[in-house]
């Protein structure tokens, strides 16, 4: 059985989740690749269990990655730090490059409370819209159909909100 959903009561007592944006060097599209995007799935779900923190939403996109991250024990700027280092070193192990992957710098944005939590996933959750024919609902690389359609993909990933 997946984790228990994190009662929202208890969602803002420790620390606040943060939404962070990180784009990839010179906006190449790293995420174009399936591959990179699962390997960048990985190691996120292996750090949320080594650094213990929470993912409340996200989304890769083909240059970006948009994602809420709550810590609990590590700093926001360790957890970020350590992510995209790990990526970095397995994608150019992978692929045989040594080039940069992610932009020199990231956006951070607390999250004060619950509404204003929604409001950012329903954000990330609609950046995918230009980039898909059809509908950003049916963008794979998102966090969208966990939260609105009750899918169970990325489970290991993320956390569940109970009301």
């Amino acid at each position: 059985m997946y984790l228990k959903p994190v009662p929202v009561s208890t969602l803002f007592s420790f620390t606040v989740p943060y939404y962070i944006s990180i784009s990839t060097y010179g906006n190449y599209d790293i995420f174009n690749n399936n591959y990179a995007c699962e390997l960048l799935l990985n190691v996120l779900s292996y750090n949320k269990y080594a650094l213990d923190y929470r993912v409340y939403g996200f989304v890769i996109m083909p240059d970006q990655l948009h994602i809420v991250f709550q810590p609990c024990k590590v700093p926001i700027h360790q957890v970020v730090r350590k992510n995209t280092a790990n990526f970095t070193r397995y994608y150019q192990k992978i692929w045989g490059i040594s080039i940069p992957i992610w932009g020199l710098d990231y956006y951070e944005s607390p999250i004060k409370d619950y509404t204003a939590l929604k409001q950012v996933q329903d954000e990330i959750h609609l950046k995918p819209e230009q980039l898909c024919s059809n509908t950003f609902r049916e963008y794979y690389y998102s966090s969208y159909r966990v939260y609105n359609v009750g899918s169970e993909e990325f489970m290991i990933l993320l956390d569940r909100l109970q009301e």
